[in-house]
């Protein structure tokens, strides 16, 4: 029995906390439909966000490009170099791990990925919200 609720222990705590993603653009090339993040989102902690979709035609990915609101306001702003290549009918995941320090505030925090080519062209966007 002690094994039983120590498996179940250790199963929820390395579950991934499905959230909601909203696709920010119109016509993208990646279509995101699922976002987990590995952990309760908290200052202070390691926090990864992975998104979940599939390719609607060829694209090359050079960057990913961050912005972070706090209550509506723009915070955070960085980008992440990349060098992914994807075919239509392709599943995508996308994971990034980000660490929100002590000091941020508390509040109402959206998240906005860009994925870019070479050339800083977006052709694909996912939003996450939540609440810290």
């Amino acid at each position: 029995m002690k094994y039983l609720i120590a498996l179940l222990l250790v199963s929820s705590i390395l579950a991934a906390i499905p959230t909601k993603v909203t696709n920010c653009m119109e016509n993208p090339k990646i279509v995101f439909t699922e976002a987990t993040f590995s952990v309760t989102p908290a200052k202070g902690v390691d926090e990864t966000i992975t998104l979940y979709g599939s390719a609607n035609e060829h694209a090359e990915l050079d960057n990913v490009l961050l912005k972070a609101k706090w209550n509506g306001m723009d915070a955070f702003e960085d980008n992440y170099p990349e060098d992914e290549v994807y075919d239509k009918g392709d599943r995508v995941t996308y994971e990034l791990t980000q660490n929100f320090p002590t000091f941020t505030p508390s509040g109402k925090i959206s998240v906005q990925l860009y994925f870019q080519n070479a050339k800083k062209v977006n052709f694909a966007c996912a939003e996450v919200g939540f609440v810290i």
